[in-house]
């Protein structure tokens, strides 16, 4: 980069009288790509071979796509507080919000009843067994209706031509879901909080991978040959935040 000898940083355009300000990395990559997050960051990934100056200009051809996004993700703000564990709190789960009820009991358990989450435990007040009550019931059930949606995927799908990969639950924080070397699926286990439908595209998504690695038009050709909407379902999942 001639420009400078740290290209890494914060950087600034303007649109429409709007000041975006957007934070770039250089990476060994083929391709320069921008992502507008749910709290409204802007971030830039470009090649180590590509020029400040172009970087800059691709940006300001984004621009009024960003300010779409943006003003997208605006509508959800103020974004969600961290989460207390305590009665009257709402929670996620498949894209609906359930109010937590937590209670003493001699049996720890959790049950969805009605518009309610249950949680009974020994202490009602010990905030971190609730909280490690809750966590295990959300990854019990990711655990079946991941499996569920893979195998629906795939019949949906037969052009892919696999056999259903293994899935691997894990809490990731910037990610819904990856691919490992070994050819399986990694998934977070706060996509069970999304809709259905954000997580038939998120499988989706990571089986297309499994054929192609990289985000070329070939892979999107594919994707969008086994998942025709799937432009809408990625825009109703990142109004979720991790």
């Amino acid at each position: 980069m001639s420009q400078t000898a740290s290209p890494n940083g914060t950087y600034v355009i303007e649109f429409g009288g709007e000041t975006i300000p957007f934070a770039l990395e250089m990476r060994r990559r083929r391709r320069l790509s921008i992502s507008v997050h749910p709290d409204c960051r802007v971030t830039v990934l470009a090649p180590v071979d590509c020029s400040l100056a172009d970087v800059l200009v691709r940006v300001q051809k984004r621009a009024a796509w960003i300010v779409r996004q943006r003003a997208y993700f605006e509508q959800f703000h103020p974004l969600p507080h961290a989460k207390c564990y305590v009665s009257g709190e709402t929670h996620l789960y498949l894209g609906r919000q359930y109010r937590l009820k937590v209670q003493s009991a001699t049996v720890e358990s959790v049950k969805l009843m009605g518009s309610y989450l249950r949680v009974t435990t020994a202490n009602r007040h010990d905030v971190l067994q609730v909280r490690r009550l809750l966590d295990a019931w959300y990854r019990h059930h990711a655990k079946d209706i991941f499996h569920t949606y893979l195998l629906r995927c795939l019949d949906a799908a037969p052009s892919l031509r696999m056999p259903p990969p293994a899935i691997l639950i894990r809490r990731m924080s910037r990610r819904w879901g990856s691919c490992t070397k070994a050819g399986n699926i990694l998934l977070n286990v706060d996509l069970v909080k999304t809709p259905l439908y954000c997580i038939e595209y998120v499988l989706m998504h990571e089986l297309c991978h499994l054929r192609i690695h990289d985000h070329s038009p070939g892979y999107y050709r594919l994707l969008s040959r086994c998942m025709p909407d799937w432009e809408k379902r990625k825009t109703r999942l990142d109004s979720y935040v991790i």
